[in-house]
């Protein structure tokens, strides 16, 4: 059961690449 604690810590990996404020949505052309 200490194999569990490796999926949890590349986990923390796509949370950072989430906050990339690049994605223009046509809802503010409303």
């Amino acid at each position: 059961m200490t194999n569990y604690q490796l999926p949890i810590t590349n986990y923390q990996l796509p949370i950072t690449n989430y906050q990339l404020p690049t994605y223009q949505l046509p809802i503010t052309n409303t």
